[in-house]
């Protein structure tokens, strides 16, 4: 985990841990929607982490690239580091870019063991077929601007449950875009863990 900006609560004798991943953009870790989601689940006493990918840390807007290795590099070393502190369960709960990221990384690395929810699935960037046995859980606005909730629902098939956030965009704000949604998605969440 070393040169990783992260937040980390281990709660003691757990045996589950989620892994937030965040969307694209510079920020990271620190934007409200994903605070939010690694506050909550740590007050449902089950281990949590969130990290920037190194982009952020360079305050840049964008991945590494198309092949995303450095994103997979940096994921990998996550999930190296969530097996040594001993955890049975991992979920990755994947925002948007971090999706993405999820599905190049289990490409390379498939583990059938890790659970994965996505919220805010893109269909032209995330390898599904690398993904089937790990999705479990996809949280979509309605007015999502990459594919509506049945759109996905049909790519995913009917294994994985499909959340539909009426009126939400991507990004689970309103047309005015303010983040209205983004608490009833962690709702959604935290009903399903």
């Amino acid at each position: 985990m070393e040169g990783l900006t992260y937040k980390y609560y281990k709660k003691n004798n757990g045996k589950n841990i989620y892994l937030i991943i965040h969307g694209g953009g510079p920020v990271g870790v620190e934007t409200d929607f994903i605070s939010a989601i690694f506050d909550t689940i740590a007050k449902t006493h089950n281990s949590a982490l969130c990290f920037n990918f190194p982009y952020c840390e360079r305050m840049e807007e964008s991945s590494s690239g198309p092949d995303l290795l450095e994103e997979i590099s940096t994921l990998k070393q996550v999930i190296d580091f969530v097996h040594t502190e001993g955890y049975n369960r991992i979920t990755i709960i994947a925002k948007s870019l971090g999706g993405i990221i999820s599905s190049y990384y289990f490409a390379k690395y498939p583990d059938k063991s890790i659970d994965l929810i996505i919220l805010g699935y893109i269909p032209n960037e995330i390898k599904q077929n690398a993904i089937s046995e790990n999705l479990k859980l996809i949280i979509q606005g309605e007015n999502d601007r990459f594919a509506t909730p049945s759109e996905v629902q049909k790519i995913v098939g009917s294994k994985v449950a499909v959340i539909e956030i009426k009126n939400a965009d991507h990004s689970y704000q309103d047309h005015n875009k303010n983040p209205i949604y983004q608490k009833e998605v962690i709702r959604h969440l935290i009903n399903w863990i």
